[in-house]
């Protein structure tokens, strides 16, 4: 399948909580149990982003499943939250995904401390679906294009923090490091003989 044409399979449900109250649509075990649940459903790649300010629901497939998604989720928040507090926008191309994502993210850069707690769980969601052949990338993609454009007119809240968290992610583990020491020694003997 053409790399493109990957991209253009990616999907999306924005859910946001007109309550004045901001908290969680869901806790983080039920969003896990909530991703599997959509994972098996949809029987592709699924990523949900869950904060204060509402949802996010990323999945790859050539189907429209935002009404799934929608009653799913309403199903799943039946006791803790009044449906008619719920703003649901579907984003069925690539374009629209694309288009939700950089709006949410130069609108959270006003709010330093949403920004920041954004980015760090985004990073975090990175590392959880390392195995992502779609999703993950094509939103990695969209989160780097947004930072460079903020980073050229400095308005990236938290930038040293942002920085240190973003490092953070690419450092190798111990294994990684040994198994790099001992290639470097193997080619360091090579080269004596």
């Amino acid at each position: 399948m053409d790399r493109n044409q990957d991209i253009e399979n990616i999907k999306s449900v924005n859910i946001r909580s007109i309550d004045i109250k901001r908290r969680l649509l869901m806790s983080s075990s039920t969003v896990l149990v909530f991703e599997t649940f959509l994972r098996e459903n949809i029987r592709n790649e699924v990523l949900v982003v869950n904060t204060n300010i509402g949802m996010e629901v990323y999945y790859f497939s050539e189907n429209d499943y935002s009404f799934f998604i929608k009653e799913s989720i309403l199903l799943y928040t039946l006791t803790q939250i009044n449906r008619d507090k719920l703003k649901f926008r579907n984003n069925l191309t690539r374009e629209e995904v694309y288009q939700s994502f950089c709006e949410a993210l130069i609108t959270f850069s006003h709010y330093p401390q949403i920004f920041l707690a954004y980015t760090k769980k985004f990073i975090h969601i990175q590392k959880q679906h390392r195995s992502s052949r779609f999703l993950i990338p094509a939103l990695n993609g969209f989160f780097e294009e947004v930072f460079k454009e903020l980073d050229k007119t400095g308005k990236i809240p938290h930038y040293e923090k942002i920085k240190r968290v973003k490092n953070k992610r690419h450092k190798p583990n111990k294994s990684e490091i040994a198994i790099k020491k001992l290639i470097s020694e193997v080619l360091l003997k090579k080269h004596s003989n």
